[in-house]
């Protein structure tokens, strides 16, 4: 008799080990008939089962069900948080299994590149809604899912430094553009921003520093000269600035830097007493008369236009509901005002396609006016 209870007690053992193989077969025959709901269902079971949840493929199984889940049109709203689970899953495949360097690069790397472009997608649909904090929190994820599979990714950091900066949060700004910094990447905007990131925190002293720093590496750069010059406005010394510029350029009318930096003073609203939109547009376009491939005068010019645009479209926004014909009129204005802007916008994407800011405002121009082509063209 202990014999038999013995053989049936082995016999319900052995069966409910096939049982959760089962359920691993079932989920990888659903996902490869695009069924991804009972997909979910079934290695939703089988990771959960001592007999199966140490075993690296069902955890490879989840990942890829998860990621699919996440791309597929008809079953991504089944599981809001299907990216982070089909990354939790490779990262304990690679836990469970680190030298399967063939499985590896066959199955995971591939798929762990393309969360981390989910992650930076997600990050630019934030940042062109202004919700800065989640475009940083997601271009930092994009950076460090791709360090798992050992990738680099700059342009990830470089987002989440400047969704920072946007979103006022200058510590995080600064850390980002330092972590660049250790990377080796030298650019003349990591020295501005970070300056202009100490110089919005108060940090006066530390501005000073990372200006003269910038300033040394990279003397012609006129963005550099002009948060050396901010430097002086955040010290009250505004109007010296603009007379010494005036007379500088009075000596030297062809020098198209001076032109630019009188624009960028005139255009710069967070500066009331200095503001001054007609004179800065002036200034901009003499700049750009002079040297008709200067990038900086263009998209900043450009951006200028912009900013006064979305000025208009917020007191419109403003509005009570009914007032829609005071609605109307104020997006007219503030359309009018972005086909001014656009020409300069699209020339300063030819001249620098990976200029990220350029690419996002254009990008919510070309959806603001239904301009398909363009859309799709920049998407590529």
């Amino acid at each position: 008799m202990k014999k038999i209870v013995l053989a049936l007690a082995l016999l319900i053992a052995t069966t409910a080990a096939i049982a959760q193989k089962s359920e691993r077969t079932n989920a990888f025959m659903y996902n490869k008939n695009g069924q991804y709901d009972k997909a979910r269902e079934s290695i939703d079971k089988a990771i959960v089962n001592e007999k199966t949840a140490l075993d690296p493929k069902t955890w490879l199984y989840r990942g890829i069900i998860y990621l699919n889940i996440v791309f597929s049109d008809q079953f991504k709203s089944i599981d809001t948080e299907a990216l982070p689970k089909s990354l939790e899953s490779f990262k304990k495949v690679m836990e469970l299994d680190p030298q399967d360097v063939e499985k590896q690069s066959i199955e995971i790397i591939p798929r762990v590149n393309a969360i981390s472009q989910q992650y930076f997608s997600i990050g630019v649909e934030k940042f062109n809604a202004q919700d800065f904090n989640n475009a940083t929190d997601n271009f930092l994820m994009a950076y460090n899912v791709a360090a798992l599979i050992k990738s680099v990714d700059t342009m990830a950091i470089e987002n989440a430094a400047l969704a920072s900066l946007r979103g006022e949060n200058y510590p995080k700004a600064i850390e980002y553009y330092g972590v660049m910094q250790g990377l080796g990447v030298e650019k003349p905007d990591i020295y501005k921003n970070i300056a202009m990131a100490q110089r919005s925190s108060g940090d006066i002293e530390g501005m000073k520093k990372t200006i003269e720093a910038g300033r040394a590496k990279f003397p012609d750069d006129s963005g550099l000269l002009l948060e050396e010059i901010n430097s002086y406005l955040a010290m009250g010394q505004g109007v010296k600035v603009v007379d010494n510029l005036k007379k500088l350029v009075e000596k030297d009318p062809t020098n198209y830097s001076i032109y630019f930096v009188l624009g960028t003073i005139y255009g710069d609203d967070t500066k009331p007493e200095m503001y001054q939109l007609e004179t800065a547009i002036g200034y901009y376009k003499k700049a750009i008369e002079i040297k008709a491939d200067y990038f900086d005068a263009i998209y900043n010019l450009g951006a200028l236009y912009i900013n006064e645009s979305n000025k208009l479209q917020m007191k419109a926004n403003d509005l009570p509901l009914t007032e829609t014909k005071k609605y109307d009129e104020l997006t007219e204005q503030a359309n009018a005002i972005i086909r001014e802007a656009l020409p300069y916008l699209e020339t300063a994407y030819q001249m620098d396609p990976s200029n990220q800011e350029t690419v996002l405002v254009l990008k919510s121009i070309y959806t603001r006016f239904k301009m398909n082509d363009k859309l799709e063209s920049l998407n590529k």
